[in-house]
């Protein structure tokens, strides 16, 4: 009987051995990967939720979105200069006033007394300086008038000197009365002289005088109008013309000294004063230009003033229309302005939106290239406007990126797109 021969199992082949290789490698890397990506935060949602937008390269306008509103270019307030009670009402509320016209009548008991007082008083000064005044000018005639009869005086003795010259030496009079004669003339010469220099003296006075009186009186002159006009000053004119835009008050309404009474506009001119937040102070600057859109027409303002003063996080602006200004525009009226900081430069723009505020432009979605879905990217980003946003780096020109808002998709790494 045959005995049975042992079968030796063959070596598989090398290629065999590689091909079991590949796939166990390849099956190992479908499952980490598989693993791997089950790792990532992921967010589902539909594409037609999201806003996508491409970056590309334009001319970048360093603007900023301002909000102004229509003032009148002059406006002049009207305060009570003394207080009083409401007693007559001329005009109303939105009227067109001339310069000078009564307004309202205020009545003050005592200021109407203190002023005949003050009337009183001043005048009896003004007249005792009058009637200083009046002595000065008595004295000076009284000293012209002792200097013309000293003069006259002299004139009698050099005559009477002369006769007696010649009669003392025929001795028809006396040596004494020729001598009496020359001691008099003498001594009228002297009361001359001293008159005369008592003119000079006392008209040097009088100057002074009647310089200091005519000071005083001024002053006193000028203290007659105060008191009057604070009298007249209850009769509330208008300092200019234009509209009577407020004047909030009441027949026999009580006003305080210094209390707003109302206020007057000039209508043909108008103002746009707008409040900007303190971020741009330093880069806000007269003449830069804004532009707006206002019944379909397209309209320019240029800056005026920048007030430096910073209240609750915002600074004031006042612009005017470059050009002409809108017609029928009113007081109040607000505008929605673009401000120009800067000449256009150059970037890398991605459009503006909810993301900004999510991301503070740290950080984008960006689509992979089929679109499907979008991973998470840092960026950095420069200015900003109201349409775009200046990126430095992290993107490049046709990346799409996500600019809706990401509300709940700020925690996740990629997002998902679905149909």
């Amino acid at each position: 009987m045959a005995m049975d021969r042992k079968i030796e199992k063959k070596a598989r082949p090398a290629w065999q051995w590689l091909v079991i290789a590949l796939l166990v490698g390849g099956g190992g890397w479908f499952v980490y990967s598989l693993l791997a990506d089950a790792s990532i935060r992921t967010y589902r949602v539909s594409q037609e939720q999201l806003i996508i937008s491409t970056t590309s390269y334009g001319a970048f306008e360093d603007l900023i979105p301002i909000r102004g509103t229509i003032q009148p270019f002059n406006s002049v307030f009207l305060d009570a200069v003394n207080g009083g009670q409401v007693e007559e009402v001329f005009v109303e509320e939105g009227s067109f006033v001339e310069a000078g016209q009564p307004l309202l009548q205020l009545s003050n008991t005592n200021l109407r007394l203190s002023a005949a007082q003050n009337d009183t008083q001043i005048t009896e000064q003004i007249n005792l300086i009058g009637n200083i005044s009046n002595d000065l000018d008595t004295r000076k005639l009284r000293t012209e008038r002792e200097l013309i009869d000293v003069s006259y005086r002299i004139t009698v003795l050099e005559r009477q000197k002369a006769r007696f010259e010649s009669l003392v030496g025929s001795s028809l009079i006396s040596k004494e009365e020729y001598d009496a004669v020359v001691d008099e003339l003498e001594y009228q010469r002297k009361v001359l002289a001293n008159t005369e220099a008592r003119q000079i003296l006392e008209d040097k006075i009088r100057d002074e005088r009647m310089l200091q009186m005519q000071t005083q009186i001024e002053k006193l002159q000028e203290n007659l109008e105060v008191s009057q006009s604070s009298y007249e000053s209850l009769l509330v004119r208008a300092p200019i013309s234009g509209q009577l835009t407020s004047m909030p008050v009441e027949i026999g309404q009580s006003k305080t000294t210094g209390e707003r009474l109302g206020q007057i506009d000039v209508v043909d001119q108008y103002k746009v004063v707008a409040q900007i937040d303190e971020y741009y102070v330093t880069r806000v600057s007269p003449n830069q230009m804004a532009r707006f859109q206002l019944a379909g027409q397209q309209f320019e303002a240029r800056v005026l003033k920048v007030y430096p003063e910073i209240t609750n996080g915002t600074f004031e602006v006042d612009l005017v229309f470059d050009g002409l200004p809108p017609s029928n525009i009113r007081r109040g009226q607000t505008l929605q302005m673009e401000l120009t900081l800067g000449n256009p430069v150059e970037s890398l723009l991605l459009p503006i939106g909810g993301f900004i505020q999510d991301t503070g432009g740290n950080w984008v979605f960006v689509l992979n290239e089929a679109g499907d879905a979008a991973f998470r990217r840092d960026i950095r980003v420069g200015r900003r406007n109201n349409r775009f946003v200046e990126v430095i780096e992290g993107l490049e020109q046709g990346d799409r990126v996500i600019t809706s808002g990401y509300g709940q998709m700020e925690d996740m790494e990629r997002i998902q797109l679905t149909q």
